[in-house]
């Protein structure tokens, strides 16, 4: 199974009111526009995700192992709707895929944007290239500011941390075509961010 090689949450600030940073970060998360679900466990965020799935009538998805959730899980219950699910690291498959799952690291309430470790190129693949991506994140995860997050990764990897350290902020978006805002050119057009208690 694939873990994180450094563990955020022992350096994440203590005394926050997670459940207020929990609604600041919906609030802000989807005016940009992200779609945000609370899952209460494991499981509850596993049937969201197919749910996902199968909202959005999607055949094939691709994802990677997960701490927050189960990837074959998620393949057994999507297989049940119709909808393979891969894991494995492959680019023709994953540049195919119509939904990546990852997980993430972080939340930053006041802005919406979800933070990862991206030095995987599982996880970076899986996040950048199916048209929609899910991600999931620890409730407890979210920080109140940029600064917040800055100050938890310098802690986490003792001042020198990965070069893959990923910011996102809703799905992918440029005006640089004729000052036109397009939504999805550089990454994916739809973004879910699944919060599991």
């Amino acid at each position: 199974m694939l873990t994180k090689t450094v563990d955020w949450l022992p350096y994440l600030p203590q005394g926050l009111d997670k459940e207020k940073l929990y609604q600041i970060f919906k609030e802000k998360a989807e005016a940009v526009p992200v779609k945000v679900i609370r899952a209460k466990d494991k499981a509850e965020a596993e049937d969201s995700i197919v749910q996902e799935m199968k909202v959005a009538g999607i055949k094939n998805a691709v994802g990677v192992p997960m701490d927050l959730v189960d990837i074959e899980a998620i393949k057994e219950k999507a297989k049940a709707a119709g909808i393979t699910v891969s894991s494995e690291l492959n680019r023709d498959i994953i540049e195919k895929a119509e939904f990546g799952i990852s997980e993430f690291d972080l939340g930053i309430a006041d802005t919406g944007t979800i933070v990862q470790d991206a030095d995987s190129i599982h996880k970076r693949l899986v996040s950048m290239l199916p048209p929609i991506h899910l991600a999931v994140i620890p409730t407890k995860a979210i920080v109140e500011t940029f600064l917040d997050s800055l100050e938890v990764i310098q802690k986490a990897y003792k001042g020198n941390p990965s070069n893959y350290i990923a910011y996102i902020t809703g799905p992918s978006r440029t005006a640089d075509i004729e000052r036109v805002l397009t939504i999805g050119v550089h990454g994916p057009a739809t973004l879910i961010v699944v919060c599991v208690d």
